[in-house]
This record gives C-alpha cells, sequence and structure tokens, in this order.
C-alpha cells in the first residue's frame, strides 16, 4: 500500500486493517518491520531511525512496550523492560564509553 504522504505498507491485512507481519517505511527514512494488530504495530518488532538508531522489542499500540534493546548512534544502549515508549522498570543502559 502506498500512501499519499510517501509512507509504503507491504504486509498482512485483516478486514482492510494492516494485521500480522509487515514492514512499513516512511518518508524520512524511518522503518519499522514486525507484527500489527488493529493497525499499529503490536507484538515483536524492530524499529529503525533515520538517524540509525534501532529498537528491538515488544511494542504495545505503537509504544515500545515490554522487554526490548535500544542502541544509540552514539554508541549508548539500553537492553531492559519499557513502558510505553520509556525505559522503566529493570534494565541495563551502558554509556558508549563502557560504563552502565
Amino acid at each position: 500500500m502506498f500512501y499519499y504522504n510517501g509512507r509504503l505498507y507491504e504486509g498482512e491485512w485483516e478486514n482492510n486493517v494492516r494485521y500480522g507481519k509487515g514492514v512499513e517505511i516512511y518518508p524520512n527514512g524511518s522503518r519499522y518491520e514486525g507484527q500489527y494488530v488493529n493497525g499499529k504495530p503490536e507484538g515483536i518488532g524492530i524499529y529503525y531511525w533515520a538517524n540509525g538508531e534501532v529498537y528491538e522489542g515488544q511494542f504495545i499500540n505503537s509504544f515500545k512496550h515490554g522487554s526490548g534493546m535500544w542502541r544509540g548512534i552514539k554508541g549508548d544502549s539500553y537492553i531492559g523492560e519499557w513502558r510505553f515508549g520509556k525505559a522503566e522498570g529493570y534494565g541495563v543502559h551502558t554509556w558508549r564509553n563502557g560504563k552502565q
């Protein structure tokens, strides 16, 4: 599906809604690959930002939620729990200099 704003979605549908596995590419170069429920990222997926950041893990209603790993463009990373898009709960943040 090509959208008027330049987005592209390739994947599974159910009742004219993105549902199941799919890939969505945004006009700015960001990309999501993973599961969809009711048209939104939900379940396991990977989000690639155009600037090089990556999040791999669980999503709910388009938010990073559950267990996941984020890698920043300058070498920082966080592996742990996420709640509605924010690192929250048990996790380990590693700075680019190796400190945790």
